[in-house]
């Protein structure tokens, strides 16, 4: 965040009492170098974070797509790292056992708590907000205990069982600003992407005020225009961040026939393969078109904040 959006999230008295520092992943001046976890990541991390006497991690405990869950040490081992070490941990996403809503048997979550070892947590504060962004219950402990306490409890708000797949799904990733880019949309894809029949129909309906949010995998998307190109493309280069957009977008919307809803220009979401229509109701009538007598519809209202999943 640059100095000038900071009020938005913090009180203009504690932004004239305090010090706030917004971390950059690609000052490698800010960093030190900190060893590597056992899964080969180098731990890159702010050297202002490491040299305090006493760390505090703050946050929300939600659903994550690929790190099972957000939470606990995250917010600094992720949040205050360096680039390299985000594409490592990252990196870690195309592994089949990197689910949403997964945490014991995930790759990337230990590799995290492997990175909370070496740049140290003291304590933990986090919170688990309700679909209308109201405190439904806070923790505050040991990281690992925060996990432990927490996930249960972030399951009886985020969790909903289904009992088959939809033919056609109305993705919402839940209002600003879970909304506010593209980088931040994609997870209302990924997540409707888990409860839609192959062939069958997504509509993203997200406003992405920002654009992309990421000049990175903007860069990388120009003059692409197959998924299959943004596979072999990423595949051939190594996993880098930013392009990973373009990989998660491209895996879940090749399955299915992807629609999309923003106040984007046309042209610019259809350079990005975004597929963009012009409004809500547009899309449904293009849906709506083939969808067969007894086919299922749904509304996921709140995707990037839900885990979705087939009742057995």
């Amino acid at each position: 965040m640059t100095p000038d959006e900071f009020p938005s999230i913090l009180p203009t008295e504690i932004l004239s009492r305090y010090r706030v520092v917004s971390h950059d992943s690609e000052n490698d001046d800010s960093l030190v170098y900190l060893g590597e976890t056992s899964r080969e990541t180098p731990v890159w991390s702010n050297r202002a974070y490491v040299e305090s006497d006493f760390k505090i991690v703050v946050g929300n405990l939600e659903p994550h797509q690929f790190v099972g869950f957000s939470g606990g040490v995250k917010s600094a081992a992720i949040g205050l790292s360096g680039l390299k070490t985000i594409n490592s941990n990252h990196a870690l996403m195309t592994h089949p056992d990197s689910q949403l809503g997964e945490y014991e048997t995930n790759p990337a979550r230990p590799n995290v708590e492997e990175i909370r070892r070496k740049i140290g947590v003291h304590l933990a504060l986090n919170v688990i907000l309700t679909k209308n962004k109201q405190i439904f219950f806070a923790l505050t402990v040991d990281p690992r205990a925060v996990m432990r306490a927490g996930i249960p409890l972030s399951r009886q708000v985020c969790q909903v069982g289904i009992s088959s797949k939809y033919s056609l799904l109305i993705s919402s990733p839940g209002g600003h600003p879970k909304d506010i880019n593209i980088y931040q949309a994609q997870k209302g894809l990924a997540h409707a992407a888990l409860i839609t029949r192959p062939g069958g129909t997504i509509i993203l309906v997200t406003a992405c005020p920002e654009g992309t949010g990421s000049p990175h995998y903007e860069d990388w998307m120009a003059g692409k225009t197959s998924f299959a190109e943004v596979f072999e493309r990423f595949g051939a280069e190594g996993f880098r961040i930013g392009p990973h957009k373009a990989y998660q977008i491209a895996r879940d919307a090749s399955k299915v026939r992807f629609l999309f809803c923003s106040e984007m220009d046309e042209a610019r979401a259809r350079a990005l393969l975004l597929n963009p229509v012009k409004d809500l109701q547009t899309a449904i009538d293009i849906a709506l078109a083939d969808l067969q007598r007894g086919e299922q519809i749904g509304v996921l209202a709140h995707a990037s904040s839900t885990i979705p999943y087939i009742q057995e």
